[in-house]
C-alpha cells in the first residue's frame, strides 16, 4: 500500500510542482481517492465470509485520518505506513459502529 500510495503522490507531486489553491485542492480529492481505493481493495480481500461492513465507509473515515492536518508535499514526504494506516481503519471501525455478522444459513 505504501509504495502505490508514494507513487501516485510523488506523480501528482511533479505534476503540481510550484501549482497551489484549486489545484493543490484536486490533488487532495486524488490522493484521498487513491487511498480509498488501496484500502477497500486491500480490505475486501482479508474480511471474513458473513462479515457485513460498509468498507467505502470505513476506508473513506481512514483516508481522512491519514490525510488529516497534511498537506499533498508532507504525504510525499512522509507517506503513511502499513500500521498507520491499520491503526486509521481500526480507529473508524470503532466510531462506525459494530460490524453485523450473518447467521450461518
Amino acid at each position: 500500500m505504501k509504495r502505490i500510495l508514494s507513487v501516485a503522490l510523488l506523480s501528482f507531486t511533479l505534476a503540481a510542482c510550484g501549482e497551489g489553491g484549486a489545484l493543490n485542492d484536486t490533488l487532495k480529492v486524488s490522493v484521498r481517492e487513491s487511498i480509498v481505493a488501496t484500502c477497500t481493495t486491500a480490505a475486501s480481500e482479508q474480511i471474513p465470509e458473513g462479515i457485513q461492513v460498509d468498507i467505502n465507509q470505513v476506508c473513506g473515515c481512514a483516508a481522512d485520518k491519514v490525510m488529516d492536518g497534511k498537506s499533498v508535499s508532507d504525504l510525499v514526504a512522509n507517506p503513511p505506513s502499513p500500521s498507520e494506516g491499520v491503526a486509521k481503519v481500526q480507529a473508524c471501525l470503532k466510531e462506525l459502529g459494530p460490524v453485523t455478522v450473518n447467521p450461518a444459513a
